[in-house]
């Protein structure tokens, strides 16, 4: 049993300033929480539906949680040095400028016990505003959408976070900050010849980013000829425009592009290097005889 709650709320009023001013706006947004409520009799957790990514399971289906939430360790920083290694839990394959995972049960050893919900695809907020603006025969019109508070794994810096998963491929800028004894306040880990649970074999929080956006998706800019040229040139109506889209997206989101899709139940927010969206321009004329 899955429960959704939410409102939907549209705002919209026209009008004019003016005789040659006018004005057409409106406004939409939707709040919603997602949360499994219930699974079987005696079941807490959905095992059985769990993607895979080069040995990477992003996700956990359980309940008290919301669908297909991110699950994983916790990295609280990078070990320091050897004596931070031995000052921390017991854990696999731990070394200075690793992944430092955090020991959530205190048990001194970091297991598959130690892991937790790192965050949900799924957005507390998402809505836009579209309005059009017109002076004589101009016309102006935009329209800007937004998604707020979801998180996305971005499955992508495997391949170009670490120099040992996928050799000979691009690697990110941001091994220029990658951990060295020099540089002990670096996030991105050491760059070394190495893949075992403390660098890239597990899924953790260094995957998983804020996902939210703002995006201007459309700016038209349009100019309809007078009535009375049109009556000379014996036309009905003549509208020459120029439209763009994808002009900018606001987002601290480090991926191609947080409009991140995939499948609604499994793989909805994991980013394995998706296309980005294009920036597009289109001229026109809209005639009529």
């Amino acid at each position: 049993e899955m429960l959704n709650q939410g409102v939907d709320l549209l705002v919209a009023f026209k009008g004019n300033l003016s005789s040659d001013f006018t004005y057409d706006v409106s406004v939409n947004g939707s709040l919603l929480k997602n949360e499994i409520v219930s699974l079987a009799p005696g079941l807490q957790i959905i095992t059985s539906a769990n993607p895979d990514f080069r040995g990477i399971q992003p996700i956990r289906n359980q309940v008290g949680e919301s669908l297909s939430s991110f699950f994983g360790y916790e990295v609280e920083g990078l070990f320091s040095s050897t004596q931070d290694v031995d000052n921390h839990a017991n854990q696999d394959g731990a070394a200075p400028g690793r992944f430092k995972f955090k020991d959530l049960n205190g048990d001194g050893e970091i297991t598959p016990d130690d892991r937790k919900t790192l965050g949900s695809p799924i957005p507390d907020f998402t809505g836009g505003m579209n309005f059009t603006l017109g002076y004589k025969g101009f016309d102006l019109s935009a329209y800007v959408y937004a998604s707020v508070g979801n998180e996305i794994w971005n499955q992508s810096k495997w391949f170009t976070d670490f120099y040992s998963t996928f050799e000979g491929a691009a690697t990110s800028e941001r091994l220029k900050d990658a951990w060295t004894p020099q540089n002990l306040n670096a996030t991105i880990p050491i760059v070394e010849k190495a893949a075992n649970f403390s660098t890239s074999n597990v899924g953790s929080s260094f995957y998983v980013e804020d996902g939210s956006y703002l995006r201007l998706q459309n700016v038209t800019l349009g100019y309809t000829l007078p009535q009375p040229i049109l009556e000379r040139w014996r036309l009905e109506r003549l509208r020459v425009f120029a439209s763009a889209n994808n002009l900018f997206t606001i987002t601290g989101y480090e991926g191609l592009d947080p409009a991140v899709g995939g499948d609604a139940d499994l793989t909805f927010g994991i980013d394995v290097g998706n296309y980005p969206v294009t920036r597009g321009y289109t001229f026109g004329v809209n005639l009529s005889f």
